[in-house]
């Protein structure tokens, strides 16, 4: 006669799906970079740099290339575009210090290049915050920084960690001119 098998009692295996956490990556502060400092003159790029931004960050941006002291730079420098960018990310709080070289030319004529300064170097330093909306990073926030070096070995740099000869000599001296005025506030106590 047959014999009945008994299938196990199969468990269906829980899997947790853990979502992993999208952190900012260079690709995506270089993406935004790219369209910020790449432009044949001023206000030209704000069509590539406008979906990488929040709004509020496109209007800060806009008002201040509208300011009076860039527009008179309109037409002068132009051709702008990024060579080189050194990118820190901080992914606990979503920013990048960027150091950000682009080359441009700078005319002494609007509309002609006769006599301008063409591939001229500029660097700047900032700091770009980001923000998470729906799965993309947009740009909330940018501002200048100044970096220094404190390992900078350069023998034409002032280092304020530098100790003197005379600071080794100072507590000596001041010491001996604390025993004298007590010797003499002892003398005039006894007369």
């Amino acid at each position: 006669m047959g014999k009945s098998k008994q299938q196990a009692a199969q468990k269906p295996v829980k899997q947790e799906v853990v979502e992993k956490k999208k952190d900012l990556t260079t690709d995506t502060v270089q993406k935004f970079l790219i369209a910020y400092f790449t432009r044949k003159d001023l206000g030209e790029n704000r069509n590539r740099y406008e979906p990488l931004v929040t709004t509020s960050m496109y209007n800060e941006l806009t008002t201040e290339e509208e300011q009076p002291v860039n527009q008179a730079y309109k037409g002068y420098v132009v051709n702008q575009v990024l060579d080189t960018a050194d990118i820190y990310i901080n992914t606990e709080n979503d920013t990048a210090i960027c150091v950000v070289t682009y080359k441009n030319t700078q005319r002494k004529k609007i509309g002609s290049d006769e006599g301008a300064l063409k591939n001229q170097s500029n660097q700047e330093a900032v700091q770009v915050t980001f923000t998470k909306q729906g799965k993309r990073f947009l740009v909330d926030k940018m501002e200048p920084v100044t970096l220094t070096n404190l390992l900078n070995t350069d023998s034409n740099s002032y280092n304020t960690n530098v100790t003197t000869e005379s600071e080794y000599f100072e507590p000596t001296q001041s010491t001996m001119t604390s025993s004298t005025t007590l010797a003499t506030t002892e003398e005039s106590s006894h007369e």
